[in-house]
């Protein structure tokens, strides 16, 4: 007993020594507008010391004197070295951070399905981030990213967005959510005002044909809208959004985290009187005055979405979606053209799916997922259609009655597999199947039409140093009407100091969908009765991609430039045909019918750059330049029938520029930002070319209270500063619907609680 206690004597002497040989390492970590940064990393290099920054900036840690390198770093910011000499009684340092651009951390996963860091994907991937989304504060989605993307054009009406990517239309695009493809269009058009723009972690695009990861409907590039998910234990966030023109906007989301669950649920509606810009009308070849018909009709929409994941141990985790959007649109009635009914659509989504964790970040994914959109006429009149039930008894509509008009059903699985084959190869590989059902009463033979195609693919990834990348890859498709076809795709990314060099050749496949093959109606498009029909002859259409670009990325300055060559074949057109006499008995004024007849070429340019100035000033832009032509196949009488002409709605020049300001203070942080977005003139074949325009926009954010646990941001701006209209009458193409000068505001408010 008696040596136990001389050995805590001692023990206690030299630890009472020790604490007095510590000298205390102490500051404030902060940003340039002296705002506290928390959570950031402050270690000390060749050691296991570390400790981190509290919500006010403050760090401490206690060392034996001596010379040490002294690294901070958070995400966000540009890491920080310093050496410092510990002697005294203390020392305080103080590190100011340099906020690098978001793309230097952010992890890309769209252009090769594997995560990347930005500068490091092998394929040139534009990124939206939720932050601009959220700066910007725009009316819609189309709005945001025409606003913030020269490479995308909106053209938005009653059937949907009208999206452009590169010269191809919205047919070409493959649209994703969370990776998974959004289901059901009108008229070839994806509706994205279902899209919760409030609940968008980032956007990524990728250009050009990715039919070798994706399938077919990749020919013109991807769009991937990542949403948010819950990290904290609890937390909610409220945005409401009011402007002119009776526009309100509401976004709500609440997430918890309770054991091994994690839920996150949003809801998102809008709802607006519409404009109009003109009571002017082209209507049968006559222009026709006090039309009633509006620029943007009277509408409410609105979507409720649940994600939930389980992470049933460390290597499983289990997640299941589900998704409801409703959305109504009222047509007016009235002179030249007496509408009968309204528009309704609905869409159902559900998806489930599990992913299995190995070593060495390999892993196993099983995805599942299955959706309906239906589109439904809500008739106003009575209307006494050119339909007959199987009695011969001609159908009549009245009003109240909701007639379906077309149920969109997609089934889809995907199994997936991610392997590192040592520090040099990742081989991705998988099987997908899609299944694709069309109901259409009176519009097609039996109702319905369906068609599915199996596909197989690989993907390899080969990094011979860490300066060269090389990403190779293809499918193999079978399809029910066309057989089998092989898709390829290679890419090249080599990196010198700051520099990045990508090069890409890809090979796209599109399959003729099932409207195009088997649908048959009538609208009035343009003020005019048409009837299109389908051709059950079609051949698939297929692309050769071409791209080489150069990027600049370091902290301050990013700067990137892409050249791209576009070939498409068998392009699926509309070309006009005799009308029959029962057409012409309805008053049918042209009939159109799909045909493979022409070819397509597209060369661009895609500028961007973003710089961080003094004074808490950035300042970015994109510049967009397109040739795109197909052969002309709608009129055979026309004097330029098969030569090429510009392809519908593509403009040369697309401009976007933007500038911010920000300052903060204790609990108050102020921002300015001006948008600016100029478009040449949009040509088209017939009904006219659509003027060009450009648009500026003003917004100041001012946020308050607590930043960490309960922010609020306010919102108030101008849109259109300088009030241009276009005031084209309706029937002809016109380049902007902008109602003119318009005032907005919105709040944000949130509520987060985290154990970190």
């Amino acid at each position: 007993m008696r040596n136990f206690f001389i050995l805590l004597l001692f023990a206690g002497c030299v630890a009472n020594v020790s604490a007095q040989g510590k000298i205390r390492l102490s500051g404030v970590i902060f940003e340039k507008s002296r705002s506290p940064v928390g959570q950031a990393l402050v270690s000390i290099e060749k050691t296991a010391q570390k400790t981190y920054s509290d919500a006010n900036g403050y760090y401490s840690l206690e060392l034996a004197g001596g010379n040490y390198t002294v690294v901070v770093s958070a995400l966000g910011y540009e890491t920080q070295k310093r050496d410092i000499d510990l002697s005294g009684e203390g020392v305080n340092a103080d590190f100011r951070l340099e906020p690098v651009s978001f793309s230097l951390n952010e992890i890309v996963v769209t252009g090769t399905g594997t995560p990347h860091y930005f500068k490091d994907a092998p394929v040139q991937t534009e990124v939206i981030s939720g932050a601009a989304l959220n700066e910007y504060a725009g009316r819609d989605i189309e709005e945001v990213i025409g606003g913030l993307s020269a490479g995308l054009t909106f053209n938005p009406n009653d059937m949907g967005s009208n999206v452009q990517l590169n010269g191809l239309k919205n047919d070409y695009i493959l649209i994703l959510i969370d990776g998974k493809r959004i289901n059901g269009d009108v008229g070839g058009q994806n509706d994205l005002s279902r899209i919760n723009f409030h609940n968008i972690e980032r956007i990524e695009i990728v250009k050009g044909a990715s039919s070798s990861l994706y399938g077919s409907d990749a020919i013109g590039g991807v769009i991937n809208f990542i949403s948010k998910r819950n990290t904290d234990k609890w937390s909610a966030a409220n945005t409401t959004r009011i402007g002119a023109y009776g526009d309100l906007n509401q976004s709500n989301r609440i997430g918890f985290i309770r054991g091994k669950w994690n839920s996150t649920t949003s809801f998102s509606g809008r709802r607006t009187d519409g404009w109009k810009n003109t009571d002017l009308e082209y209507h049968r070849g006559k222009l026709v005055e006090n039309s009633v018909t509006r620029t943007v009709n009277r509408s409410t929409n609105y979507t409720v979405s649940e994600n939930l994941t389980y992470q049933l141990s460390k290597s499983f985790k289990w997640t299941a979606d589900a998704s409801f959007y409703e959305k109504h649109t009222y047509r007016p009635t009235g002179i030249p053209q007496w509408r009968f009914y309204d528009f309704y659509y609905r869409d159902q989504h559900y998806a489930t799916g599990g992913r299995y964790e190995m070593k060495n970040k390999n892993y196993l994914s099983l995805d599942v997922d299955y959706d309906k959109n239906d589109y439904f006429y809500d008739y106003t009149s009575r209307d006494y259609t050119d339909y007959f039930d199987e009695n011969g008894k001609r159908i009549v509509y009245y009003p109240g009655d909701r007639a379906l008009q077309t149920s969109q059903r997609r089934r889809m699985g995907n199994m997936k597999g991610v392997f590192h084959l040592g520090e040099q190869h990742t081989l991705s590989s998988g099987v997908e199947y899609l299944h694709e059902k069309l109901v259409a009463p009176y519009r097609l033979k039996n109702n319905e039409a369906s068609a599915y195609t199996l596909s197989v693919y690989i993907q390899e990834e080969w990094n011979p140093t860490e300066k060269i990348n090389i990403t190779g890859g293809m499918r193999l498709a079978e399809h029910k009407a066309f057989g089998k076809s092989l898709t390829p795709k290679i890419s090249g990314l080599y990196k010198i100091n700051d520099f990045s060099l990508r090069a890409t050749y890809a090979n796209g496949f599109k399959t003729p969908t099932v409207k195009e093959l088997y649908y048959h109606y009538h609208a009035t498009i343009m003020s005019k009765l048409k009837a299109y029909y389908g051709n059950e002859r079609l051949k698939p259409q297929q692309s050769d991609y071409y791209a080489i670009g150069a990027e600049y990325n370091t902290p301050r300055i990013q700067a990137s430039l892409t050249a791209y060559h576009n070939r498409i074949g068998n392009i699926i057109s509309l070309q006009h045909t005799e009308t029959s006499y029962e057409d012409r008995q309805l008053l049918v004024e042209e009939t159109m019918r799909y045909v493979n007849l022409s070819k397509g070429r597209i060369y661009g340019l895609d500028v961007s750059f973003h710089v961080n100035l003094p004074h808490q000033i950035e300042a970015g832009g994109t510049y967009s330049y397109l040739n795109a032509k197909e052969q002309r196949t709608d009129d055979e009488e026309a004097e330029d029938y098969m030569k090429y002409v510009h392809i519908n709605g593509t403009a040369h020049h697309n401009v976007t520029f933007q500038s911010s300001w920000r300052h903060a203070w204790k609990k108050y942080t102020m921002g300015i930002s001006i948008y600016g977005r100029y478009q040449s003139e949009r040509y088209y074949t017939s009904d006219g070319n659509a003027k060009p325009y450009q648009l500026w926009r003003i917004n100041s954010v001012h946020s308050f209270f607590d930043k960490k646990r309960f922010p609020v941001d306010v919102h108030v701006g101008i849109d259109n500063l300088f009030n241009y209209v276009d005031r084209t009458p309706f029937g002809h193409n016109r380049g902007t619907i902008s109602p003119g000068r318009t005032l907005y505001a919105s709040v944000t408010i949130k509520f987060q609680h985290s154990d970190k």
